[in-house]
């Protein structure tokens, strides 16, 4: 019943080629208007609204459904340089030669679009392959042969945020099979390439977002928010699609890393000993979870922050799957004579590292929990203090049946994992060289750089272990 109710609501969403280009024209007009003539322009927009059918019922349904994928990791840090893009690269190829039956999807969610370069390369003049999909001189998908439309993440949001995804747009066809590309490359995996407009839309997502009145959208911030959550939903319900999906991020905390983190299920980490501080940690659970408040600023002005908007909306933050630490360079800076008091002493590492383990205890539902025990939805946390409950029901929260981790060596066995700073070295190198980890061509085929290689891709393996 539910199935042809669903069919029937789908059935009766008409958004063609012609209310697309209305609806951007008024949109633009209303975005540049004066506050003399604004009015009408709202009331113009309300009248659309009633005419886009029911796109928020679909909306819903896909919001209150379950991914349903292998998997959705959002690779995430809000300090950059920290490897993010480096590891989306890795994991995602990794991973596909070790499921070849399953689909992979990258989507590449950082305005410098390095990942989606990586993927493509260059073509066979020298040019940027990604920076020719944005500009529609390469690969355009067209809609009912007229409009011209990038394929590329910037260029499904603008449509969705927009009007909504049409009935007649596959969204398969904004993806790329990178072999096609790269033959070094598994054929199943699929990148929804990165755009360097992606920021400029993003400012024009964060105004529609934070206003009703000109959107086609009932409720426009969760609807936006949830954006690419949909798109991935849409590719994974496809009959016979095993989904991993791997999201790269950016590191400024703006509506694009929002819309890349509630697409995810769950988080992997990457960060540097080298930057490994307190503060760096409390400021990131701030800006996610909202556990830690480092000033009365803070708590005043909570209710414009993210993560208290995500749960006024219902929107479901992921969870923490693992941190990844690469080890401080200060052991090489030492043998060559530099005495850095930049990089933190052992002891402020590891005091760091407790500061960690404290969150945990304080806030475990903000963990994925590393079992095959189902979850049971919304329940109170016993260690959660009455001033965090708030937040608490943005997390789907544990059973008395799971494993529950009572020290701190067993919170770092399972949630944390090193890399050492040489591997972090040829996993760059392989990033551009566009290749797999062990297919590089390196100019120096010394044992020491292959023998780092191996072990990189064995730690690789450990990882798509855990997931």
């Amino acid at each position: 019943m539910e199935t042809t109710n669903m069919n029937s609501r789908l059935s009766t969403v008409t958004l063609d080629l012609d209310r697309i280009n209305d609806f951007r024209k008024s949109q633009t007009s209303l975005l540049s208007a004066t506050s003399d003539d604004a009015s009408g322009q709202i009331h113009e927009r309300l009248l659309m609204r009633q005419n886009t059918c029911h796109v928020n019922d679909i909306n819903n349904y896909y919001y209150s459904k379950k991914m349903p994928l292998e998997g959705s990791y959002a690779i995430w840090n809000n300090r950059g340089g920290s490897g993010k893009t480096n590891l989306t690269y890795h994991l995602a190829i990794k991973y596909a030669y070790r499921h070849p039956d399953k689909t992979v999807l990258v989507v590449d969610m950082c305005p410098q679009a390095d990942l989606s370069h990586a993927f493509l390369g260059d073509d066979e003049e020298g040019h940027d392959y990604v920076s020719q999909i944005g500009s529609l001189k390469k690969n355009p998908m067209i809609l009912d042969g007229q409009q011209f439309i990038p394929r590329t993440i910037s260029g499904y949001l603008d449509l969705y945020t927009s009007v909504g995804l049409p009935n007649n747009v596959d969204p398969r066809t904004f993806l790329f099979n990178v072999s096609k590309f790269n033959n070094q490359l598994p054929r199943n995996v699929y990148l929804l390439c990165g755009d360097t407009s992606l920021e400029l839309l993003g400012k024009a997502m964060d105004l529609k977002r934070s206003s009703n009145t000109i959107t086609p959208y009932t409720n426009a911030w969760r609807t936006i928010t949830q954006s690419l959550r949909v798109f991935i939903h849409k590719i994974g319900e496809r009959r016979g699609i095993k989904l991993m999906t791997f999201i790269d991020t950016n590191s400024s905390f703006n509506i694009s890393t929002e819309i890349a983190l509630t697409a995810a299920d769950k988080i992997i980490l990457p960060v540097s000993e080298d930057h490994l501080h307190r503060n760096g940690f409390e400021y990131l659970f701030s800006l996610l979870y909202g556990f830690s408040q480092p000033s009365s600023i803070y708590s005043y002005y909570r209710h414009y922050s993210f993560y208290y908007r995500a749960d006024e909306n219902g929107v479901k933050l992921p969870k923490i799957h693992l941190i990844l630490c690469t080890a401080s360079s200060i052991n090489k800076e030492t043998k060559l004579g530099i005495n850095n008091n930049s990089l933190p002493k052992p002891e402020e590492i590891n005091n760091c590292w407790h500061f960690v383990y404290d969150i945990y205890t304080k806030h475990r539902d903000a963990f994925e929990i590393h079992s095959n025990q189902k979850l049971s939805p919304r329940l109170s946390s016993s260690s959660t203090s009455s001033n965090d409950q708030h937040f608490t029901s943005s997390f789907n929260n544990h059973t008395n049946n799971l494993i529950q981790i009572e020290t701190f060596e067993e919170f770092m066995s399972q949630y944390v994992m090193h890399i050492n700073n040489e591997s972090n070295i040829v996993s760059r190198i392989a990033v551009k060289s566009h290749s797999p980890l062990l297919a590089v061509k390196h100019p120096h085929h010394s044992h020491e750089y292959q023998s780092t290689a191996q072990t990189f891709d064995k730690t690789l393996n450990d990882i798509v272990e855990r997931i």
